[in-house]
């Protein structure tokens, strides 16, 4: 055991952030949960970029603003139709060198539906061969999906149906992924996951995520952390569930200016707000084996919108 985890780690050393490499252990089985989330834990705190003119326009800038805040993951997204493999690979080398981690983001509602899995593949693919050519520093770390079935007119019409077939799509992305490579695979999913079963199932697809998945992040959209219906309590399952399972969750949150209500953003919110509400959630998880860290959506909103 101690010769695997030795040569997991030699080969790993390019990785800048130790809870990436810490939660790609625990899943091969090689550190507990209880020895990740133990004292001096460096947690995640995560954010998207969605439109990549951010990183092209200024990516110095960008990573600059990353730092400050102390992110240490950011989810960048990914085109499969307008992709520029020097746009990214300037973007990764700078923030590499600022101990920051870098997923490539992508997702559809329809990429649930098996009659889309080629594009999921042609996302796959694009990644894994930008990734041979490049340096060890300008690598994307993993891959991360924004699904988001329930979206879809098909989720009202046959729900069980969709959950197969996005199950499908996942585990076929997670095996295509790590075909050959390290990269690890995460994505996004609403707090409520927990509630749902695989069909013909006791289990709930939150669990079979989380085992298939290396890290997934809870969209706990509230700007209150205590309180009914607050982050804490709609987390709380599957923190606990993540614990559970060995694995943990990031928990993220929204600053985006939306129509779905005040209470799902820290947009226009005092200054201040995000930060005090998101220590209360820290204070609340610190020693919780299921909890990792946070994650801020997104990074445009942020950097104008900084609480």
């Amino acid at each position: 055991m101690n010769d695997r985890k030795q040569a997991l780690l030699n080969s790993l050393q390019h990785r800048r952030k130790i809870t990436v490499i810490m939660v790609l252990l625990i899943s091969l089985g090689i550190l507990t949960t209880t020895t990740f989330m133990g004292g001096g834990k460096e947690e995640v705190k995560a954010t998207w970029i969605w439109d990549v003119e951010q990183i092209q326009e200024n990516p110095e800038k960008t990573i600059s603003f990353a730092k400050q805040q102390n992110v240490n993951l950011i989810y960048v997204h990914v085109s499969i139709k307008d992709f520029s493999p020097k746009l990214y690979r300037s973007f990764i080398e700078e923030a590499s060198k600022q101990d920051i981690n870098v997923y490539a983001l992508g997702g559809d509602p329809t990429w649930a539906l098996t009659k889309n899995q080629d594009s999921m593949d042609k996302f796959v693919s694009q990644v894994k061969n930008y990734n041979r050519v490049v340096s060890d520093e300008q690598k994307f770390e993993g891959i991360h999906l924004d699904v988001e079935p329930y979206l879809l007119p098909e989720w009202k019409k046959n729900q069980n149906e969709v959950i197969e077939q996005w199950m499908m799509n996942t585990a076929t992305v997670v095996d295509q992924a790590k075909a050959n490579t390290e990269l690890a695979v995460s994505g996004d999913f609403p707090f409520w996951v927990h509630k749902l079963n695989v069909p013909g199932s006791s289990q709930k697809v939150s669990e079979w995520m989380l085992n298939k998945l290396d890290s997934i992040t809870i969209m706990a959209y509230r700007d209150y952390t205590e309180g009914t219906n607050g982050i804490k309590s709609i987390v709380t399952p599957l923190v606990n569930q993540a614990h559970q399972h060995n694995k943990s969750v990031i928990v993220g949150v929204n600053v985006i200016d939306t129509s779905e209500g005040s209470h799902t953003t820290f947009h226009g919110n005092k200054p201040g707000q995000m930060a005090n509400e998101l220590d209360k959630l820290e204070q609340q998880f610190n020693d919780h084996g299921g909890y990792a860290g946070i994650a801020i959506h997104d990074y445009k909103h942020w950097k104008t919108n900084v609480h």
